[in-house]
């Protein structure tokens, strides 16, 4: 017969278990990590300063100048993304002055992020300057 001692289905109802717990301990390592967080939040201030430019622009090409004017709701979550922008730029900049002094990755990453954060400040700067973003 093919059937399994009780035993044997309780291992591997066990086995299945710590397999979750290892999973979630790593994920949450991961989460917590210094160096993971500098580095998403790197990747997250790219695509949405990205995202930004994309869709303002797609809005003042469907709706022209007047848009500014009525905001349509496309141009609301536009308008929203430049406080996202510069929290995550802080948190960019944050990241890379904590690579830097624990020296978490290599030379060229270390040089990479504390790009990314220079080109975050840049843009914060002039969103700024042309008013989407006010201090």
């Amino acid at each position: 017969m093919t059937e399994q001692p009780v035993s044997q289905s309780k291992t591997g109802q066990q086995t299945e278990h710590d397999d979750r717990n290892r999973f979630a301990y790593g994920v949450k390592r991961r989460v917590t990590s210094p160096s993971w967080l500098a580095r998403a939040a790197g990747v997250a201030l790219s695509s949405v300063s990205i995202g930004f430019v994309v869709l303002f622009l797609f809005v003042l090409e469907t709706s022209g100048e007047l848009a500014l004017i009525t905001r349509p709701f496309p141009m609301q979550i536009a308008l929203a993304l430049p406080v996202v922008i510069a929290v995550l730029t802080i948190g960019t900049t944050v990241g890379a002055g904590l690579a830097w002094w624990n020296r978490y990755w290599s030379l060229r990453a270390r040089i990479h992020q504390t790009v990314l954060a220079l080109l975050g400040l840049g843009f914060c700067w002039q969103l700024v300057t042309l008013g989407s973003l006010s201090l």
